[in-house]
């Protein structure tokens, strides 16, 4: 029987970053803004969203992108600044980006999307902004100002480091309370 299963392919963070991003983003969390904020251990990049693949392509889907992986060295992602899209202005989107290992990650979501073109998905029109996404806006409330403010201050906020060693293809499972993750595939990177 064939269902479908909303993919997406990424890179995960190791816990000590990913805590002191989660400990970061509380002091975003202002009381006169409405912004659903992801939980720590929901924190990664996202190098391709598919959004809902057939079961059936699963395993195609992970062979490419483990092939497409293999050769590429394991690296070091340093996350550095907040900021939002599309501005920190107007902010909708709350993230984390990355500084160390930019060019590496970069690369590696070209990869990625020249495997899931070849397996017949779109490419990506949009330049590769290498993030963590903190929170979604849920609605404009006069707060925005008070966190662009914010944001402004963090621009250059050192979050710490990980070294990336494989690209994890991932099932999102969305439910009212919000969206889980479950590993449909770790793909390792070449050990240095």
């Amino acid at each position: 029987m064939d269902f479908k299963i909303r993919t997406f392919i990424g890179v995960e963070i190791a816990e000590k970053p990913r805590l002191q991003t989660g400990n970061f983003a509380k002091k975003l969390m202002l009381p006169q803004t409405d912004i659903k904020w992801e939980p720590p251990h929901k924190y990664h990049v996202t190098l391709k969203f598919l959004d809902e693949i057939l079961n059936e392509e699963v395993n195609d889907i992970c062979l490419r992108v483990q092939r497409a992986v293999q050769d590429f060295p394991a690296f070091t992602l340093g996350l550095c600044g907040a900021g939002a899209f599309p501005s920190i202005e107007k902010p909708r989107t709350i993230w984390v980006g990355v500084k160390e290992g930019k060019e590496e990650i970069i690369e590696l979501a070209r990869r990625v999307d020249r495997a899931m073109q070849e397996a017949g998905f779109p490419r990506e029109l949009r330049p590769f902004s290498p993030h963590i996404t903190l929170g979604r806006l849920r609605r404009a409330t006069p707060g925005l100002v008070d966190l662009s403010q914010l944001l402004t201050q963090y621009q250059n906020i050192d979050l710490g480091k990980s070294f990336i060693r494989s690209v994890t293809v991932f099932a999102s499972h969305m439910a009212r309370s919000g969206s889980s993750y479950t590993t449909l595939a770790t793909c390792p990177l070449a050990e240095k």
